[in-house]
């Protein structure tokens, strides 16, 4: 008897770690898009992954409103005229009303107010330079784990816990069935 419980403790310590929340969000959290229709409406700080160091992104609000997300990006210098979401090829072919200029903002640093169609998906976008005058491209990573919890409207985390909440549950159901299986057929056979 005291072997089975020291494997039933084994048993859901094990469940337990493989099926932890942390071990879910690492993955899945992060790596899956999140659309306007699942935030709340409302500003939030968001921290954006970019591929370029020569265009660092030092602050960002994200404004969620319906249906549509757009970011209010500041960079970190001054050597971008406008910006276009897409790429340099496509910004060459397309006019002066797509581009989008900057807004010097009290500090002197330039912002850019750009539309999002997802967050934690890869965005090209196309920085055209003062100096080279040329476009330069990007990819852009709007990360919703850096959002607050009160901007999503269902809590992101909710599966994670209920997921290995069950697992561990089933788990503790089958460890007892297979023990009161034992005792009866000990039982029996006595």
């Amino acid at each position: 008897m005291k072997k089975i419980v020291i494997f039933v403790c084994v048993i859901i310590t094990i469940v337990g770690s493989v099926f932890s929340p942390s071990a879910f969000a690492e993955g899945s959290e992060e790596t899956a898009p999140v659309y306007a229709e699942d935030l709340n409406d409302g500003v939030y700080d968001i921290e954006v992954d970019s591929s370029s160091s020569m265009f660092r992104i030092i602050d960002c609000k994200l404004n969620v409103q319906g249906d549509e997300m757009t970011a209010i990006m500041t960079l970190s210098g001054v050597g971008y005229e406008k910006l276009f979401m897409g790429t340099s090829d496509e910004a060459l072919m397309s006019g002066d009303e797509s581009y989008i200029y900057f807004e010097e903002n009290p500090e002197g640093k330039y912002t850019y107010t750009v539309e999002i169609e997802a967050l934690n998906v890869e965005t090209d976008c196309a920085a055209w330079s003062f100096k080279k005058e040329k476009w330069y491209d990007r990819v852009l990573v709007f990360r919703s784990d850096s959002l607050d919890e009160s901007a999503f409207k269902h809590d992101p985390n909710a599966l994670v816990i209920i997921i290995p909440s069950v697992a561990l549950f089933l788990a503790a159901v089958i460890i007892i069935a297979v023990i009161i299986s034992k005792k009866h057929r000990r039982s029996g056979d006595a």
